[in-house]
């Protein structure tokens, strides 16, 4: 049996021409529905009701907080979406621990260069019995989240509170 025959009909049954057509109109489809999903849960991501945030950015330089500034949009770094402002930027110095020879006892100090940093943000989302949703993005406490901005990214080590604004 011969894939074309003498009327290049696929199989004698459809026409090569009519086959890639279909094809076409079928990638097509896909395309616009695709657009049209994405467009939809963005909508989403910036409807709802207004929620607050915080997360601690665990051991950076200093200086990193000094480069996040109020307004910045955060952003999920595994998919880019948008998840919420920097509402404030907080800078707490790491703690350390050590032995003092001349006094025969340990000393604490506070770094200068280490930093907890800890980010309010604000954002628009739908609340869940666990957290709440940002289009296809579920935020819950106690969550490992990677964030970013246009000045630093970091894997935060947990979305520490949640609250809806007017509650």
């Amino acid at each position: 049996m011969q894939i074309f025959d003498r009327k290049y009909r696929l199989f004698g049954i459809i026409n090569l021409i009519d086959l890639i057509v279909i094809v076409a109109v079928l990638v097509g489809g896909f395309a616009v529905y695709r657009l049209l999903s994405h467009s939809r849960s963005a909508e989403t991501a910036s409807t709802g009701q207004d929620f607050t945030y915080t997360v601690l950015c665990p051991t950076l330089r200093g200086v990193t907080a000094q480069q996040i500034k109020v307004g910045d949009t955060i952003f999920y770094k595994n998919n880019g979406k948008p998840i919420g402002t920097v509402k404030a930027v907080r800078a707490t110095p790491l703690p350390g621990e050590f032995w003092d020879v001349q006094t025969n006892s340990m000393k604490r100090y506070q770094s200068t260069i280490y930093s907890d940093i800890w980010i309010d943000a604000a954002v628009k989302g739908t609340a869940t019995p666990t957290g709440f949703m940002l289009g296809d993005v579920l935020l819950h406490g106690g969550q490992p989240l990677a964030i970013m901005t246009s000045t630093f990214d970091c894997d935060t080590a947990l979305i520490t509170t949640m609250t809806a604004v007017g509650q």
